[in-house]
């Protein structure tokens, strides 16, 4: 349905996911592509997918599939954004049948929007098919890569960025009286600084960076006669070509829900774009705007888990993934 841009990144990001959710859907299990995922829900959403009897509690991220039914109460709203880039807003007291059909169902149940297939990534994508939630492989699988580093660096780490001066975060494991920060490109060093803190806004009496280049950087951290070094982390610096069309898109998006600025589906969208981009830290923010909005689902978690994997983060992954652990056990009870 529609013509939605693919999102490749966000797939292999979702692999160390699928090792939380278990193994993937077989095709027996699977009843057709995913149509449609919730973006948001206002109140209390209800789910019976076509292969069960009963309804149970929807949440954000549940991906939907053809006959899957969704049921709203009389003080409850719920929008789903369709593969097509169509987003539908399921009013009170309202029930939608979802179909890979255009439906009149849909006219009487809420409002329907299309967001730009330009701006458009398949959020379906980035969302697991889910089996087993009590599943911890993929902590297990951080924890055991987990290293000692004294000094770890946080952001910018492993993408593409969207300014030519951003700041500079790291963490650390031991004292330090002063860090060094060094920024390197293909010629060699581009500047060093030293700070007392663990993270450096970008030199005022510095060059800024170049659009479309790969930069490295690390920092080593001074204490009595001896230091530490950190790693190495690489992140790149978007084209001028392409920092215009993400802004031209972001705006387009954000356009799109003006009237609702603060809504789950907006960050969902941009959220999605973000990945679609290489602009994981950007990513890491909208999805946990949407955790913060969606405080009993577990899926935003999981995403925001495999995003701090991949930028690095291994404590914040862990941590994220043992929320989405807890969440779905407890929608289990």
């Amino acid at each position: 349905m529609g013509n939605v841009i693919q999102s490749k990144t966000g797939l292999v990001l979702l692999l160390l996911v699928f090792s939380l959710s278990g193994m993937r859907l077989s095709q027996a299990q699977q009843p057709s592509s995913c149509l449609a995922v919730i973006t948001e829900i206002n109140g209390e959403a209800l789910l019976k997918k076509v292969n069960r009897s009963e309804f149970s509690k929807a949440s954000w991220g549940t991906q939907l599939f053809q006959g899957d039914e969704i049921k709203t109460s009389d003080k409850s709203e719920v929008k789903l954004l369709f593969s097509n880039s169509s987003l539908i807003t399921l009013g009170p007291n309202s029930m939608i049948k979802i179909s890979g059909k255009e439906s009149p169902a849909t006219e009487k149940t809420g409002n329907i929007r299309n967001i730009s297939s330009a701006s458009m990534v398949n959020l379906s994508d980035l969302i697991p098919k889910r089996e087993d939630k009590n599943d911890a492989g993929a902590l297990a699988g951080l924890r055991s890569v987990t290293t000692d580093q004294a000094i770890e660096l946080t952001a910018p780490n492993n993408t593409w960025i969207k300014t030519d001066r951003p700041s500079f975060s790291w963490v650390t494991k031991k004292s330090f009286d002063n860090y060094v920060v060094n920024l390197y490109n293909s010629k060699g060093l581009v500047w060093s600084k030293k700070v007392s803190e663990n993270i450096i806004k970008y030199p005022e009496n510095e060059k800024g960076l170049e659009f479309g280049e790969s930069y490295f950087w690390n920092v080593e951290g001074e204490y009595l006669i001896d230091t530490d070094k950190s790693a190495n982390h690489k992140f790149s610096v978007l084209s001028l070509e392409k920092f215009r069309e993400v802004e031209e898109n972001e705006n387009t998006i954000r356009n799109t829900f003006k009237n609702d600025p603060e809504s789950s589906s907006l960050h969902s969208v941009l959220g999605a774009y973000y990945i679609n981009k290489g602009l994981l830290q950007d990513a890491i923010i909208e999805f946990q705007v949407i955790a913060k909005l969606n405080i009993d689902a577990a899926m935003p978690h999981e995403l925001l888990g495999s995003l701090y994997s991949e930028v690095g983060d291994k404590d914040k992954a862990i941590d994220e993934l043992q929320k989405a652990l807890i969440l779905a056990k407890n929608k289990d009870k």
